[in-house]
């Protein structure tokens, strides 16, 4: 899969070369955005953690400026702007940070990666929730001593 730059997070240059990765791919993530916008760069940096542990989904990012054609054609007014596509079709669309998590400014990966699994573009996998139980374990872990030291102190 990696040939394919399937578990990598990339920006794409041009808007031929999006089209093309966003009709030919199975599962496809895109993030327009603007590299100067605080919140595209968090976005970013959610999206680049996702894409190392869902190999089946292709996730790309294109700067608006660089997509003027697309940005109209798909009525991008809001950024960060983050389309969802399964077989060339648009199935879901994050705008902003609406409708992730639970904070109106900032959000945790494991709230994105929900909404994506509910769309249908992030496929579930036993390796991943495996990997999030032994990352949650050793959060806890790491809290109880902390607290643990806080005590003794």
């Amino acid at each position: 899969m990696k040939e394919t730059s399937h578990g990598t997070y990339c920006e794409i240059k041009s808007e031929e070369s999006l089209m093309e990765i966003s009709t030919s791919e199975k599962l496809c993530i895109i993030h327009f955005m603007k590299p100067d916008f605080n919140r595209c760069g968090y976005m970013d940096s959610k999206l680049a953690i996702l894409a190392e542990k869902h190999f089946d989904t292709r996730f790309v990012s294109i700067n608006v400026e660089n997509a003027p054609f697309l940005v109209v054609k798909l009525g991008i007014k809001v950024l960060p702007c983050v389309i969802a596509f399964k077989d060339g079709v648009s199935v879901d669309r994050l705008i902003g940070f609406e409708g992730i998590g639970y904070k109106p400014d900032e959000f945790t990966t494991k709230e994105l990666e929900e909404r994506l699994l509910q769309s249908g573009v992030l496929v579930r996998n036993k390796m991943n929730d495996d990997d999030d139980r032994r990352r949650a374990r050793r959060e806890q872990e790491e809290r109880e001593r902390d607290e643990l030291w806080d005590e003794d102190e």
